[in-house]
């Protein structure tokens, strides 16, 4: 199975939003979109959800072009987790159960509420089944929409910025589970990033876009000093930890007051407490 982005266009009126984007994902691999404000991120996942409509392009799954699926059918082959969505006065496994509505025909029946139950066992959420949304922590209620994306078992798993609103350590524990479950399911899943550090740690592919345009796509082998330049418009320097390269912004003032007192383990040092190993 493999998901395909073929020359992808989308203008808000006469502002061009997305310009020709292409990529593709094998199932089973996560591919992260980078980029700075406005570069084309959301909308490049919207579009792929048809929330927004692209005026050109296809995206394609298993030969089929989702954009002409009806709604039932893109939910059963798309999963889309927001960056927010409201807490509503509705227990977790119920709004979790929302999730297998696209293969529901009357009721929930015991493979629907099996899974449901699963997945929320497998994101630690099984204590808090029965409590209300509004009652839960954020952390969690971004686990919860997770979830319901899940249970959908979709061929594509669609996440916008599934990290912003957490802590370190949640980030990390998210981006784990959210490994483990496409390891497991083998979803084709691309999701978009503000942490490029976090992203390289997670992903198996880079997206680079600026200007609605995919600069680079590839591995870690593609990201360098150049690229970060391209897209962010910082020098940077890129530093191999154990293996997997951090982006470090040169610009920064602490970095540079460091740099200027010979401190050349400091920046290591402080890498070191915060990657998981």
């Amino acid at each position: 199975m493999m998901l395909s982005v073929e020359d992808l266009r989308f203008s808000y009126g006469d502002h061009l939003v997305l310009d020709g984007v292409s990529f593709k994902v094998n199932e089973g691999e996560v591919i992260s979109i980078l980029g700075s404000n406005g570069a084309g991120k959301t909308t490049l996942l919207k579009s792929m959800c048809n929330i927004h409509r692209p005026q050109e392009g296809k995206i394609v799954v298993d030969g089929k072009d989702i954009l002409s699926l009806s709604r039932n059918d893109l939910a059963k082959n798309v999963g889309f987790v927001p960056q927010t969505a409201p807490a509503s006065r509705m227990t977790v496994f119920d709004s979790v159960l929302i999730g297998r509505r696209p293969h529901i025909e009357l009721n929930a029946g015991e493979y629907d509420i099996n899974i449901v139950a699963e997945v929320i066992d497998s994101l630690g959420l099984s204590h808090l089944s029965l409590r209300y949304l509004d009652e839960i922590s954020g952390g969690e209620l971004q686990k919860v929409h997770i979830a319901r994306a899940i249970v959908q078992e979709p061929k594509v798993f669609i996440l916008d910025e599934p990290t912003s609103s957490l802590d370190i350590s949640n980030q990390h524990m998210t981006m784990h589970m959210i490994e483990d479950a496409v390891r497991s399911r083998n979803m084709c899943t691309v999701m978009t990033m503000h942490d490029i550090n976090l992203a390289i740690h997670y992903s198996d592919r880079f997206l680079f876009l600026a200007n609605g345009k995919a600069i680079a796509y590839g591995g870690v082998d593609v990201i360098d000093e150049a690229l970060i330049k391209e897209v962010y418009g910082i020098d940077s320097e890129i530093i191999d930890h154990r293996g997997i390269p951090l982006v470090v912004p040169m610009n920064s003032k602490k970095y540079n007051h460091r740099s200027n007192h010979h401190h050349p383990h400091d920046i290591h040092d402080h890498l070191d407490q915060g990657m998981p190993t």
